[in-house]
This record gives C-alpha cells, structure tokens and sequence, in this order.
C-alpha cells in the first residue's frame, strides 16, 4: 500500500523557517514504514526542494541555515480584509507541488497534517487539491489545527478521517482496516516506540539542518499553551539515544545545524539534557552546531548548565521570560541566567529573551517595562505575539475580551492580529512595542 504524507502550505501574514521540520509527519513516516507501508512524502514549505530550481528563486540561508520561505502573496480571507499587512501563501508554488504529484505513484491514502489552527486554509489548499486528482483516495487529517479545532475540521475540511492527538497508532489503525489486516495493538508499547523512533528524514530533500525532540509531551501547564493537549504524557528519550540519532545525522546526512525543540528540555537535567550535553562534548567537539529556539526555562540555568551549553557548541540560546507580571520566572531569574551565559564565554547581546505580547488583559506599560527590563540585562528582546490556543486557560480569557468569535473561527486565533480583539493594545502600539524591542541597547547595568 503506498502512503502520501504531505506537509501542507502555511497562509499567513508572516511566516519564517527557523529550522522548521515536520517533525511529527516525519516520525508517523517512520513509523508506518517498520509496519511494512511504502511511504512517500511531499514538504510544501521545503526551501530547497530542486524542482524549483531556475523556475523560482528562493531567499538565501543565512549562515546557520535558517531563511525566509518563498511566498506569494494571495488574496486575504473576507475576514481579515480590513488587517493592513499581505496575505501570502509560503512554501513551493502550486506548479511545482502538482509536479510532485504527477511524478508519484498513485497513492492508496493520503495523509495531511496541519500546524497553526489559523493555518488552516493551506490545509484546505492541499486536500482540495488532492481530491480532484484522487478523487477516489482516502485523506486523513491529523496534527495541531486537527487535533484543536477538531468540529471545525471534520465540517468543513473535506478530510475522510480526522485524528485528534498523537497519530503514529491511530493513522495504522485506519491503514489496516482499508487494507484488511488484523492486528493486536496492545502489543504496541508506545513508550518504547518513542525511545527507538527515528524520524524518516530520508523522505526529504537535501537538508543541512534537522529538528530533533528528545522528549514527548510536558509537565508543565502555562496557562497559553496546548501541549498538554495534544500529548497526554511526558516521555524522556534515554541520552545515549539521543546522541546515536545525532551522530546518525551527522553521518548519513552531514548536517551542520540541529534544533532542539523540547518544550521540556531541562527538565530532569541531571539525567537528560546534562548526559546528553556532556555526550555532545566529547564526540562532536564543534563540529555541529545547536540551537534551541523553542526557549529554554532559565529557573533551571545554573552556571554548570550554562558551561555545558557553551562547551556543546550551542549557538542560538533562546530564554523564555514572557513578562514581569508572569509566574513562570521571577526577574531575578533571568539576571541570574543571562549572568550565567556570559560567564560561560557567551556575549549577554547573543542571547535572545522571548517576551509575551498580547495576553489577555495585558496593557502597553507592562510589555514596555518587560522590554526596558530584559534591555537591561543587556540580552536582546525577541518579541512573541500571543496566539489565543483552544483549550487553554488563556483561550477562555481571550474569548472574554473580545468581540471575535475566536472559538468558532480559527483565523481570529492568528497571533499577528491579536489587537483586533485586545481592546488595551491598539495597532499603532504593536508598532512602537516592536521599534522599541529592536533599539539599541545602551542601558547600564541593572541595580
């Protein structure tokens, strides 16, 4: 039986590819494939995919490999007619995704996944298309928009199966029953399948850069965020196998750059993250370079850390603050951190502060005292537009601020355009809150 898995377009007022993969495609890919499926595998957001060629010229990498998508700007939802920004479509144009299409086998099935819920019209795009030219063949809908906005996907996406939450088992159930094999599934140890779970890379272009996840899930509950949602447990990969599939890309596919994108990821550091940084250390010895843009929880960077993360070659450091009003870190904690950075041989203007902007509630005086905060610790701002989640305890605070109908129209959840229903931050401020985060540090130390 052969099996399309296609990573669908992202339609969007802003898109970028910080070494953006599609991590959870790539590990049902891997898994269909030990249970004998033949899969093949179409990335609309590739950046260099080599049909593209001469025909369309995509935006240059920057040196560690991350970069703008190619884009096209495309005509705005009747919704989001009135936002002053583009509407554009990233990812290979529609030309080339319908070459792909026409240089395969014919599929049996078709799977889809799906990112940002607000991303859903690029999901759409493809299904669309799939169904004029296989009109016969099943499509299964699964991923993040899939999993949150589950009624609005089964109205209105066109999809014969939608899969709610993590989707390597349940996506070979419905293999096996169009196929009509029997199967005992309780015999599938989920937790060991994520210890030796390799994501099928192969199935890609060329890449000089790949994601990795070390864990499954997180224990924590921020009150933005659905990963609680979308995985009902937290599972920890042993560190030797981390470093066997980090030395399984370097080998095989002689990456320069891997991003680490654990929400989680120093978490039971003792065990995890420490043996694995310490590993790193002693069989790569600079010659990979990491990053971990997701942000790290600085109430766990303590010098030794920070030494490790130095030594490892770790390029991008990304530390999640969010706001001076937020529970998850005090200030203090993040002079602490940034201290440790550069104590470690970092310079504090090459760490990068994630700050929340748009939370409900939230008014311009607390994201500018952030700002000026974080400046002062001489680390650079790096501004994260709220994205009201479903599911979450800020989604429920989101829907009592606004005006929006955000709980029935995932395009309203879109994080660019959070001022429309936030009634104390208007356009004009997101402006100056962004001209702000991005001027030139000349605070003195923090007293």
């Amino acid at each position: 039986m052969n099996v399309l898995l296609i990573n669908p377009w992202i339609y969007d007022f802003a898109a970028y590819d910080l070494w953006l993969k599609p991590l959870g495609l790539l590990n049902i890919a891997s898994f269909l494939e030990k249970f004998g499926y033949k899969v093949s595998l179409i990335n609309c957001l590739d950046r260099n995919h080599p049909l593209g060629g001469k025909r369309y010229k995509n935006p240059p990498a920057n040196r560690f490999n991350c970069g703008k998508f190619f884009s096209q700007e495309v005509a705005k939802p009747p919704l989001l007619k009135d936002v002053p920004r583009k509407y554009k479509r990233y990812g290979i144009p529609p030309e080339i995704f319908e070459e792909e299409l026409s240089h395969l086998e014919k599929p049996h099935v078709v799977g889809i996944t799906s990112g940002m819920t607000y991303w859903y019209p690029g999901v759409f795009e493809v299904i669309k298309r799939i169904k004029e030219k296989f009109p016969k063949t099943p499509v299964i809908l699964g991923g993040i928009y899939a999993s949150l906005c589950f009624e609005h996907a089964r109205k209105f996406s066109g999809a014969d199966y939608i899969i709610k939450g993590k989707g390597e088992i349940p996506f070979l159930k419905i293999l096996d029953g169009i196929k009509g094999v029997k199967r005992d599934y309780s015999r599938i140890c989920w937790k060991k399948i994520q210890q030796n779970l390799l994501p099928a890379y192969h199935l890609l272009y060329r890449t000089a850069s790949v994601a990795i996840l070390t864990s499954r899930g997180c224990p924590f509950r921020c009150s933005y965020c659905a990963s609680f949602l979308l995985e009902d447990c937290f599972i920890q990969k042993d560190p030797e196998k981390v470093l066997n599939e980090i030395s399984y890309y370097v080998n095989k596919f002689k990456v320069k750059d891997i991003a680490f994108y654990d929400d989680a990821l120093l978490v039971n550091a003792e065990k995890h993250i420490i043996p694995i940084l310490e590993g790193i250390i002693k069989k790569f010895k600079g010659k990979v370079r990491f990053h971990t843009p997701n942000g790290l929880h600085i109430k766990f960077i303590d010098e030794k850390m920070a030494k490790l993360f130095y030594s490892a070659n770790f390029k991008t450091i990304r530390l999640s603050f969010e706001s001076i009003s937020s529970n998850k870190a005090s200030e203090m904690d993040l002079v602490k951190a940034v201290e440790n950075f550069a104590r470690a041989g970092y310079k504090k203007e090459d760490l990068g502060v994630y700050i929340m902007v748009g939370l409900p509630g939230q008014d311009l005086d607390e994201i500018t005292n952030s700002i000026e905060f974080v400046r002062k610790t001489g680390a650079r701002v790096k501004i994260a537009e709220f994205s009201p989640i479903p599911g979450t305890a800020e989604f429920e605070k989101a829907i009592r601020h606004s005006c929006l109908p955000l709980q029935q129209e995932p395009l309203f959840q879109n994080n660019s355009i959070f001022y429309l229903w936030n009634k104390k931050i208007s356009y004009q401020d997101l402006l100056k809150i962004k001209k702000l985060s991005k001027k030139e540090d000349e605070c003195g130390p923090l007293e």
